[in-house]
């Protein structure tokens, strides 16, 4: 989980549109949220947390969406704040739930590594279906790939997907599953009891989805490439989030903190 520096739900962030058809809808600063219209229902990525379910509630429907328009919920990972709301939202609108298999862990055996120390809250609920690297999930004119991504999580899943805008250029939009250093550190594993290798994943995972060409990135965490802070220039002719460059970065930036990390550990280790 990314850490935050106030409560989510101080600052209702409006749903904007992220590429053409899909709209963040977290309605907080904090977690994001995306709403894919597939022209025949809707997908969600992630759901944050309970407790901010309302909000994302209200984002959609300031869309013009009905909530039982989503047909699908995509979680990238098993931290709470990303499947806090995953029951509620599951309840209201019969969606089916997608979660990476190796995640499971977290929500029977060790419900301790959702994390959220007691401030969120997280109802129990059971995936419809797990991904598979191989399977694409379509609905409507919509079609994504999924990649698993291990490291933050277990079953931390990433996914690629296509629009067009409106002069019919295709676009690939793209979100990590989960890139936060906090879950990768000896301290986390040793406190876990989650297995290091999960280290050596994250790092091969950086490098496999570097290589990837995107040009909309769907950051799962505002903080992690800003996106905010461009929401007052998206006019019906502008799109500010087009960048094929912030990928490769966010990945580099992450996979370059990740052997400073563990660099760190050796020096300090060797002490």
């Amino acid at each position: 989980m990314e850490q935050c520096c106030r409560s989510p739900w101080e600052t209702y962030i409006p749903p904007f549109r992220m590429a053409p058809g899909v709209y963040y809808v977290s309605g907080n600063n904090w977690v994001a949220c995306y709403l894919i219209d597939t022209g025949d229902g809707l997908v969600l990525i992630d759901t944050a947390m309970h407790e901010t379910a309302y909000l994302l509630i209200e984002c959609v429907r300031n869309l013009g969406y009905e909530i039982t328009d989503i047909k699908k919920i995509l979680l990238t990972h098993a931290h709470i704040d990303h499947i806090g709301a995953a029951r509620t939202l599951k309840e209201l609108t019969g969606a089916k739930i997608y979660l990476g298999e190796r995640d499971m862990l977290f929500l029977t055996e060790r419900r301790d590594l959702i994390g959220g120390d007691g401030q969120y809250t997280c109802g129990m609920f059971e995936p419809d279906e797990f991904y598979a690297d191989d399977k694409l999930i379509t609905q409507g004119n919509i079609a994504i790939r999924t990649i698993a991504s291990p490291g933050h999580t277990p079953g931390c899943t990433s996914m690629f997907f296509d629009v067009k805008d409106k002069d019919g250029k295709v676009l690939r939009c793209g979100i990590h599953g989960g890139i936060g250093l906090n879950t990768i550190s000896k301290q986390y594993f040793e406190k876990t009891g989650l297995p290091m290798s999960l280290r050596d994943e994250y790092i091969d995972g950086l490098k496999k989805l570097a290589k990837l060409h995107v040009d909309i990135t769907l950051p799962s965490h505002t903080n992690q490439v800003g996106i905010l802070m461009h929401v007052d220039k998206i006019t019906d002719d502008y799109n500010p989030f087009i960048d094929p460059s912030i990928w490769q970065e966010l990945m580099q930036e992450r996979l370059e903190r990740a052997l400073e990390l563990i660099e760190k550990e050796k020096k300090e280790e060797q002490v």
